[in-house]
């Protein structure tokens, strides 16, 4: 699943120590490519009309990773290549353009998100929201990581989807299970469970609108005690209730989407 030198790996056994223990962690310097598959079914609702749609999506980004200074990280992330697909056969090309797209981001040691820039939305439409995604791709860990810890982390954002301001507040529940192997490489197994509530409101395509909802995540994250992050796996369920100020019409979307991340390079 992921490439590597295996020798690497093996000389490693013997320099670090077991993964029992608790042990400092922080992200490490270097250079990486992962893979991303999203597979998503929507069931959207509107005046008693149900209208469902399944898609799947694959991406491969680069990470490199640098000390900027001793409480900062600096990630550049590029987004490689884009490809999906839907039940509905409804054209995929305009996700084309962001194949190239490149995100300059600040994040803690520890990846607490800083900082992300990317293309202007007049060069880009749409982009800020992937810039977020992008710049947000390694996952909050703690600076110790042992057997049994738990943590909780909030995190609040705004931000601009589709023409409407969206505010976001998710609170993560962290627990590290114990130590597992990923690749030949010894990992630390961390299920992460999100629950996060979201209200906006703006000008979209179809006029002013505002929109509210609930997400419930549950994850397993995978990090090396040498500070790689080696994937995730996870689902997610949303439920949203958007309303057309012209008219009071009121559209319901439920969804649920499964995520995996995986280190190939």
């Amino acid at each position: 699943m992921f490439a590597g030198s295996r020798r690497f790996v093996a000389a490693l056994a013997f320099a670090v120590p077991a993964v029992a223990g608790a042990q400092g962690f922080e992200y490490a310097p270097g250079a990486s490519q992962y893979r991303v598959v999203q597979s998503t079914k929507a069931a959207q609702e509107v005046m008693g009309q149900k209208q469902e749609i399944e898609s799947q999506s694959t991406q491969v980004v680069s990470v490199t990773l640098t000390r900027a200074a001793k409480d900062t990280v600096a990630m550049d992330i590029t987004l490689d290549t884009i490809f999906s697909t839907n039940s509905m056969n409804v054209p995929t090309q305009v996700m084309d353009k962001f194949i190239g797209m490149k995100v300059a981001a600040r994040i803690s040691p520890t990846g607490v998100f800083y900082s992300a820039k990317g293309p202007d939305e007049q060069t880009m439409p749409n982009a800020s929201t992937l810039t977020e995604q992008m710049g947000n791709f390694f996952p909050r860990m703690r600076a110790t990581l042992q057997k049994g810890a738990t943590w909780t982390d909030t995190t609040t954002g705004k931000v601009t989807q589709g023409g409407l301001e969206i505010e976001r507040k998710t609170v993560s529940h962290y627990t590290v299970e114990g130590d597992t192997t990923v690749a030949n490489m010894k990992s630390w197994k961390v299920v992460r469970r999100d629950s996060t509530t979201m209200s906006g409101s703006g000008n979209s395509p179809n006029g002013p609108m505002t929109m509210e909802g609930t997400t419930k995540g549950m994850g397993s994250i995978f990090v090396s005690p040498t500070g790689q992050f080696l994937g995730i796996e996870g689902t997610e369920d949303a439920t949203l209730k958007i309303v057309l100020s012209a008219n009071g019409m009121e559209i319901g979307v439920t969804q649920s989407a499964t995520t995996k991340v995986e280190k190939i390079k």
